[in-house]
């Protein structure tokens, strides 16, 4: 038996049973926890260091042939992960086994966890933040010892009260033998696997890179990525479906943080952030970037609203031109509504004395309408007598032919209206030209001081009846609103991209549902890597969901390399600049896939692939045998290539017919031809023998310790 204890300083600490140490193991059980996938967790009081912790027993099968095998796996990631002391790191104390039964304390955690916690307390993206930059900085802080989290998921990241994030179970060994969740309760923490641990490949940063995002992001959307109905749906999500972007799950997250999150999403390792600490950079930098921009615009419509922000002032937009003829629109020009120029909430810069003879000043406080007609503004020349000196009967004349005027203006205005000949725009061009210079759409009205003849012209009043209902049926037709519609895009595989005549964006992939269409008909296309094309013409109807389901055709095949991390990968002998595992759309062929390492034998294998075919090559490297100590003896000749003793040495003798080969040993020439003897370690070797005008052979061999052995070949021409 082998007892787990604690000492005061939490480490932990495995003592022997021959020892006769106190015995420090005695826990007060205060109550059992629920929710734990591995062994059972108690509540647990330890009474020498009045501390409160988490006690956690597992059970080995004892029927497995490797049950001890299982136990110092188990204890060794756990000692690994009790040199982890960091604030966002829950600390595992102790750890030891009595028979089949190992036992392991923690601090224990009081706090819910970080799904709970930012779902009850509403919280926004920037606290959000927050909690992803603990998470991160445990993290890394973990990777940087080589310790790595098995099972990272919401329900082991807790909040205190306080915000502090504590990441639990680092140094839980979750192996097949140990983890029996209930059906539901694997559901529940599958969504959090990387694609590696899927399949069945060593946890690695990448793999709790992975993991952190998918909690990030469903703590940003509330809703989990990669969710499905059952195991096998979510499976296949994380393994081969792109997740819909975080900006378009939802609203409230930024594009640029949406971005990074998605890169720490992506399928192959090689792809994501280099590490946890880079990940946090990045989402910080997005957030700190996305906010700024958002107080720039918020910045920008503050300052259009201010009128001292614009160049010039208002008054001096405001002058009027000529003080005895002015046409309706240069004074709905010169005095119409500015709203980024003249806010209601302000008062109107002080207005200079015009330039004109009579030395009035200009009056811009009364902004007309632009929905009302214009009117029409008669001034008196300055040699003018007083209107309150003018006779009674001529003034009822000028009013009389004031109102005639007026009332032929509004009729050609309307007639213009309908034949959309006069636009506002134009209006407000007209005020910025001199006022010698008449409009072609709104003539001037001149009231000249002896018996005023005003000729109007207005040509378009003569226009046809009919075009003037065409007209207003056009324009009631094009006030009335016109809702838009959806259109839904699927295809078998999905992860295909959607281009809508010819416009597409990073998240339009299948399954997608695109909004806020016009009513028309479109020409999608659908397109993913290794399958042909495809075009359909799509119509749009207002207000209604359009769908389209496309089925691709294969045209490539998916070659998927892994078995040694870290090798080099070559296709058909030519190098690929990438390392395993990765993967490769192909043409359907037999292509020959080479894996090197260094310290390791090449690997290369013929493989088929047919078109839609996915095929997985995993090899297992050969460790190759130490070629620096090689020691060549014989014939009264002696080299040393390394030192050392020949204890626990293979010894090789090398012959052949005819003699004066020379030897290679894992591509390494030995100085001596044969026949000679050589001294090496135990390993795995390759031996080429070779000579001119002769066939060469090629010999791999395994070794053992002090064992002699004998190679004698006959050369062939």
């Amino acid at each position: 038996m082998v007892p787990f204890m604690e000492d005061a300083r939490g480490a932990a600490t495995i003592t022997p049973s021959s020892e006769a140490g106190p015995r420090t193991d005695r826990l007060e059980l205060l109550q059992q926890l629920s929710g734990s996938t591995i062994g059972t967790v108690h509540k647990a009081r330890n009474p020498k260091l009045n501390r409160t912790v988490a006690l956690r027993q597992l059970q080995v099968p004892e029927w497995l042939d490797d049950v001890d095998d299982l136990i110092k796996r188990i204890l060794a990631e756990a000692r690994a992960a009790s040199a982890l002391d960091h604030p966002n790191i829950a600390r595992l104390y102790t750890g030891g086994y009595k028979k089949f039964t190992v036992f392991l304390t923690s601090e224990f955690i009081e706090g819910t966890n970080i799904k709970e916690y930012a779902s009850n307390r509403n919280v926004g993206v920037t606290e959000i933040i927050g909690l992803a930059k603990q998470l991160c900085a445990a993290l890394d802080f973990a990777h940087q010892k080589n310790v790595y989290h098995n099972a990272l998921s919401p329900s082991n990241v807790k909040v205190l009260a306080d915000g502090t994030v504590k990441v639990m179970d680092f140094g839980l060994l979750r192996d097949k033998e140990l983890y029996a969740p209930t059906p539901a309760k694997r559901l529940e923490s599958e969504h959090y696997l990387s694609p590696e641990q899927l399949k069945n490949r060593p946890v690695s940063p990448a793999a709790n890179l992975f993991s952190a995002a998918t909690i990030i992001y469903e703590l940003l959307t509330t809703r989990n990525p990669f969710a499905g109905k059952h195991l096998g749906e979510v499976d296949r999500n994380i393994t081969d479906v792109d997740p819909t972007a975080a900006s378009i799950a939802h609203t409230r997250v930024p594009e640029a943080v949406s971005k990074v999150v998605m890169r720490a999403l992506a399928k192959n390792p090689l792809a994501r952030f280099q590490s946890c600490a880079e990940f946090s950079t990045a989402l910080e930098e997005a957030f700190q970037a996305a906010s700024s921009k958002v107080a720039a615009s918020v910045g920008s419509a503050a300052a259009a609203s201010n009128p001292a922000t614009k160049t010039g002032s208002w008054a001096a937009q405001n002058v009027p031109l000529k003080p005895s003829v002015i046409s309706a629109e240069k004074a709905v020009s010169a005095n119409g509504p500015a709203p980024t120029t003249l806010p209601k909430s302000e008062s109107p810069a002080p207005v200079p004395i015009n330039g004109n003879n009579n030395g009035t000043k200009t009056n811009g406080a009364k902004t007309p309408s632009p929905a009302k007609p214009a009117l029409t503004i008669v001034r008196s020349q300055p040699a003018v007598a007083a209107p309150s000196k003018m006779p009674v009967k001529l003034l009822t004349q000028w009013k009389l032919v004031g109102g005639a005027v007026a009332a032929l203006f509004v009729v050609s205005a309307v007639a213009i209206s309908f034949n959309h000949r006069s636009k506002v725009p134009a209006a407000s061009r007209e005020a910025e030209r001199p006022a010698t210079v008449q409009s072609a759409q709104q003539p001037e009205v001149v009231v000249p001081e002896i018996t005023p003849q005003p000729t109007i012209d207005v040509p378009e009043v003569s226009s046809r009846p009919s075009r003037q209902r065409n007209t207003r049926a056009a324009a009631a037709a094009s006030a009335s609103p016109v809702a838009d519609g959806q259109l839904a895009v699927s295809s078998e595989p999905d992860g295909a991209v959607i281009t809508v005549e010819g416009r597409t964006t990073e998240s339009w992939r299948t399954p997608q549902t695109i909004a806020s269409l016009a009513p028309a008909v479109y020409r999608v296309t659908v397109s993913k890597s290794g399958y042909a094309t495809e075009t359909r013409n799509v119509q749009v109807v207002s207000g209604n969901r359009a769908a389209l389901e496309v089925k691709l055709t294969p045209l490539k095949a998916w070659l998927n390399v892994s078995g040694a991390p870290g090798a080099r990968i070559l296709i058909d002998g030519k190098e690929t600049g990438k390392f395993s595992p990765a993967e490769f759309t192909l043409d359907p062929a037999t292509h020959n896939v080479t894996l090197k390492k260094e310290g390791y034998f090449d690997s290369s294998s013929d493989i088929k692939l047919t078109a839609g075919q996915t095929l997985s090559y995993s090899p297992s490297l050969t460790q190759a045998g130490r070629t620096d100590n090689i020691k060549v003896v014989g014939g009264g000749f002696k080299k040393l290539f390394g030192g050392g003793s020949s204890e626990g040495m293979t010894r090789m003798e090398i012959r052949t017919e005819p003699k004066g080969a020379q030897v290679a040993v894992n591509g390494t020439v030995l100085p001596k031809v044969t026949p000679f003897e050589i001294q090496l370690e135990p390993g795995n070797y390759q031996i080429t023998l070779q000579k001119d005008g002769y066939q060469p052979i090629h010999k791999s061999i395994s070794t053992q310790a002090n064992q002699k052995l004998k190679i004698e070949e006959q050369l062939s021409k």
